[in-house]
């Protein structure tokens, strides 16, 4: 096996990024398989409310690293004003058609019924499956999706290490 520093994975260079990949992963699986282990559903949903916070520090944790700003000037003087003084330069840009505010609210809401849909019916089906004697039906659909969200996420750091050496070719 290769050492990880020859991985042009951007993953493989980061032990924060590993981290949070496994923790991502981890969090799936525990989080679709949990009505194998918790049958009450107000601590499951507790429980789940705890992984949101796993899932979430997983997605930070993976987020490219920003460059560095330029330091700060502090002999230029801001406070003289310019010739567009009293005009606001994000005038165009804060302004949202109302029709662009509906195509926007319409996406987030049908983006939540989806969810919500793929959620109810993946939660049913392992109950189906565990019915007709399934042992650990949410802990298979767990392990799939969790294997999943690996690969795509491994895809998406390899498009990602591709694409920086494009630009610096």
């Amino acid at each position: 096996m290769a050492p990880l520093s020859s991985c042009s994975c951007p993953c493989a260079a980061d032990p924060t990024r590993i981290a949070g990949l496994a923790a991502g992963v981890g969090a799936t699986v525990a989080w679709y398989a949990l009505p194998d282990y918790v049958r009450s559903r107000p601590l499951r949903g507790l429980i789940k409310t705890g992984l949101l916070g796993v899932i979430g520090w997983s997605l930070v944790s993976m987020l490219p690293d920003e460059p560095e700003l330029a330091p700060y000037d502090d002999e230029v003087d801001c406070s003289k004003g310019t010739e567009a003084a009293g005009e606001d330069p994000l005038d165009d840009i804060t302004e949202a058609d109302p029709s662009e505010l509906a195509v926007l609210a319409g996406a987030a809401v049908g983006s939540a019924m989806i969810t919500v849909g793929v959620e109810r019916w993946l939660f049913r089906r392992g109950e189906r499956r565990r019915a007709q004697g399934s042992r650990f039906a949410h802990t298979r659909q767990g392990l799939v999706l969790g294997g999943l969200e690996a690969a795509l996420t491994a895809l998406t750091f390899g498009a990602g290490a591709a694409r920086e050496r494009l630009s610096k070719s």
